[in-house]
């Protein structure tokens, strides 16, 4: 097995499959089908319309494994929402293949349907779906476990045992740290800066892209208890200062918990011989222009309650494995420029951590700079502006 093991790492993506029992006459070598060579550039819809806040659509295509891992958004579509009275409400395109539409005056009590015309002038249309109300998240709660585990479980309830079935997202948030730089280059002229910190500190918020499904059905009472939402390492680098996280909720029916259901394992699945073959997860959108044309996505529409945890590093015991993940910062050498090389070429990219001065001398001689990401924690893809939930 450690032979095969070596040859899997050395062959990669070339996916040849050599067998023990085989070894000596010869190896299997790939197969690809011709229907895994055709791109049928399907859509893909993703998104819910929420009640009680901001909606947002996505519009993608179907790409082929070979091709790059990010797909690229369907832009210059019409997107709207239609009401089974006559509403309609047209989304914006916020960035490539995003919709947008701002928290709608919706009527629970009727039925509404999303519709979308592409720019190829192709017509898709979802099934009328009811607008579910979501019941509150009860709690989110933290628990370090063994081997520097933190778990987060999620507990909720209808006591009008309505709801039965969940769906989650969340984003986090951590702080991170930059550097000081005292003075900058400004206008040809170093001068101090009015903070030296200001770049020190940023907040980064990543939205988490997985979704978690719970059913109550089987239960004589709609309570979520402990549901296990996601793990992370006490050594992982976002738990250094202090760390949030947002869980959202929706409510979703039988209909729309069933098509999640099937996504998630198709996507989570291994792909040994021994897993259940992919199953094609039908939605409720569909091609009215070509009915042999495939989309792939369910609308769903549903309010959304939020639960935000936060607490900071002295909150918890910290790693006792080892030690941090690196900060990233492995290249930061800093250097001094010296006072007659100081120039917009001589700094670019760089920023200035202090002066420098002449050890026997003490006069000044130049200034010590380190590249700008060494110092500027904003190239890190964070803010530096405190986000008002921190405590």
């Amino acid at each position: 097995m450690r032979i095969l093991e070596n040859l899997f790492r050395t062959l990669k993506i070339k996916r040849v499959l050599c067998f023990a029992a085989v070894a000596a006459t010869g190896c299997i070598e790939e197969y690809v089908p011709t229907i895994i060579t055709t791109d049928h550039r399907y859509l893909i819809v993703d998104g819910f319309l929420v009640g009680n806040d901001s909606t947002f659509i996505k519009l993608s295509r179907s790409q082929l494994i070979s091709d790059p891992a990010d797909s690229q958004g369907e832009s210059e579509a019409s997107v709207e929402i239609e009401g089974e009275m006559g509403f309609t409400y047209l989304l914006s395109e916020k960035e490539k293949g995003l919709y947008v539409a701002p928290a709608l005056d919706l009527d629970p009590s009727l039925q509404y349907r999303l519709h979308i015309r592409t720019s190829d002038a192709s017509e898709y249309v979802s099934d009328f779906v009811d607008l579910l109300e979501s019941p509150p998240v009860d709690s989110v709660v933290f628990e370090e476990a063994e081997d520097d585990e933190i778990n987060f479980h999620i507990y909720a309830h209808d006591p009008k045992n309505l709801t039965r079935y969940y769906y989650w997202t969340y984003d986090d948030t951590w702080q991170y740290s930059g550097g000081y730089s005292i003075y900058k280059w400004e206008n040809g002229q170093i001068v101090p800066r009015t903070d030296a910190g200001e770049l020190l500190f940023c907040w980064k918020t990543h939205s988490e892209n997985n979704f978690y499904l719970h059913a109550t059905a089987s239960l004589a009472q709609d309570v979520v208890y402990q549901y296990p939402l996601f793990t992370i390492k006490q050594t992982s680098r976002k738990l250094y200062y202090g760390y949030s996280i947002n869980v959202k909720q929706y409510a979703l029916t039988r209909e729309a918990y069933d098509y999640y259901s099937l996504t998630k394992k198709n996507s989570e699945s291994l792909g040994s011989l021994f897993d259940p073959q992919p199953s094609q997860a039908l939605g409720n959108i569909k091609c009215t222009s070509n009915p042999q044309q495939i989309s792939i996505g369910y609308f769903a529409a549903s309010t959304v309650r939020e639960k935000r945890l936060f607490f900071a590093r002295h909150d918890i015991r910290g790693p006792t494995t080892g030690p941090y993940e690196p900060l990233g910062y492995s290249d930061c050498e800093p250097e001094v420029i010296e006072l007659d090389l100081i120039s917009d070429q001589t700094l670019e990219g760089k920023l200035i951590i202090d002066r420098h001065y002449d050890l026997i001398t003490q006069e000044l001689v130049g200034y010590l700079v380190a590249p700008e990401h060494c110092i500027d924690c904003r190239f890190g893809g964070g803010v530096i502006q405190k986000p008002d939930y921190w405590k």
